[in-house]
């Protein structure tokens, strides 16, 4: 409507001054404005029948490291008339346009379609679409009316996935199924446990003949040591105080993605796997096997966002009473201060424990100033992250400082090798 006012104020402006200067030419301007002020009226969209429908379709595609998703909406004009458009779609959170823009123009006729496209790209998120906003005018852009027409289409992007090559793990306990972690027991399997005195039932290929030549009249069967699965909890850290933003990367990204890639390479080897993300609302997900548990983690890891909240203070509100006993629990967090008194909680409950602890002073090197007060306020809070961390390795438990820019699979391949398991147990 600014249009039709500064109009307005023309056409005033030339009939006052017409009267005061006594030119008809004035007059005849002012009566051509009001022309075209009436003809903005008579093609307005409030005097015409406009029916307009939208479809709208959201496709990934994966060809490049991130993935990138496809936006189409189709408008199509099912009145009589000629439409002047211009569709805008909200920038939701997460969104990075790579292509088009989310707002564009078109001009659709009787019967025809009008395609509105963009590509954006994100590193995981929630996306909903219900409508679409359409500002029509009339073919001079002077009168619009708004509507929002119904484009329904959902998306969700998963975090991205490092493959890890899968690696020799001892667990303090294992579920009785068959897996690959060794068990500590005779049964079936791979590597040689001992000998005992041969059972009706036994296989005769299992018989230890050169043990039996030695015995006459005894029969030996040699045992393997039988492999079974790992019960594993993941906890994944999100709150707002330990997560770092640089650009439209983050601290807390970084932690979501090896989440996932730990979720995929445990599910992989067949262990049982859940997961525990530290929020104002627990977000979990209960233990379970194969491909259908690891959609279940990477959908809540693709809502999760890092919360600020009072109460967030320590982790030792976390429920961990929904990981089985004796099971290895693997903590993701950039730690804050007391931090530590929550894994003397996992310790006393018998819980395997492994800290994945992204260096969030690494991290934001970049921006750190280097004078020298920064930099001795960089060393303090060095110290007392390593002091936090000393804290946690008094009680055996193994501790990653992951710097996020190397990569984490020989870091956990170091820290979860059974020997060292054994020994920490």
């Amino acid at each position: 409507m600014n249009k039709v006012v500064i109009l307005l104020v023309i056409i005033f402006s030339l009939l006052l001054a017409a009267l005061v200067t006594t030119h008809a030419d004035l007059i005849w301007l002012a009566l051509l404005c009001c022309a075209y002020l009436g003809m903005g009226f008579l093609q307005s969209p409030a005097t015409r029948k406009v029916k307009l429908s939208a479809t709208r379709s959201v496709e990934k595609n994966t060809t490049n490291t991130l993935a990138t998703m496809d936006v189409s909406v189709e408008i199509t004009n099912q009145g009589t008339d000629l439409v002047r458009l211009v569709l805008s779609d909200p920038l939701q959170f997460g969104m990075t346009i790579k292509d088009g823009q989310t707002t564009q123009t078109a001009l659709v006729q009787s019967g025809e379609s009008a395609v509105f496209k963009y590509t954006f790209q994100s590193e995981r998120g929630n996306f909903a679409w219900k409508t679409i906003r359409a500002r029509l005018s009339d073919s001079f852009g002077l009168i619009e009316t708004e509507l929002d027409l119904p484009a329904e289409a959902k998306i969700q992007v998963h975090p991205e996935l490092n493959k890890f090559r899968p690696f020799p793990l001892r667990s303090q306990r294992t579920l009785h199924s068959a897996g690959s972690i060794p068990a500590r027991f005779g049964g079936s399997g791979t590597d040689f446990w001992g000998v005992r005195e041969y059972q009706p039932g036994d296989p005769l290929r299992r018989l230890d003949w050169r043990l039996t030549a030695r015995h006459p009249h005894q029969f030996f069967t040699k045992e393997f040591e039988q492999e079974e699965i790992a019960d594993i909890g993941l906890i994944l850290d999100a709150r707002q105080k330990t997560n770092l933003q640089l650009g439209e990367d983050s601290l807390f990204e970084h932690a979501a993605r090896a989440t996932a890639s730990l979720a995929e390479m445990f599910l992989r080897q067949g262990n049982r796997v859940s997961l525990l993300v530290y929020q104002r609302r627990y977000a979990s997900v209960f233990p379970g096997y194969g491909k259908l548990q690891l959609n279940r983690i990477l959908h809540t890891l693709a809502r999760i966002t890092p919360e600020s909240d009072s109460s967030l203070n320590s982790l030792n509100f976390l429920p961990i009473r929904m990981f089985a006993s004796h099971s290895l629990i693997v903590v993701i967090s950039p730690l804050l201060s007391g931090d530590w008194q929550f894994f003397r909680r996992l310790r006393a409950y018998g819980y395997q424990v492994l800290l994945i602890s992204p260096d969030p002073l690494a991290y934001a090197r970049p921006i750190l100033p280097a004078d020298r007060d920064s930099q001795l306020a960089i060393r303090l809070t060095r110290l007392e992250r390593q002091t936090e961390i000393n804290q946690i390795t008094q009680l055996w438990i193994p501790v990653i400082d992951w710097q996020v820019s190397q990569p984490l699979a020989p870091l956990v391949r170091t820290a979860l090798r059974p020997t060292r398991l054994r020994r920490e147990s």
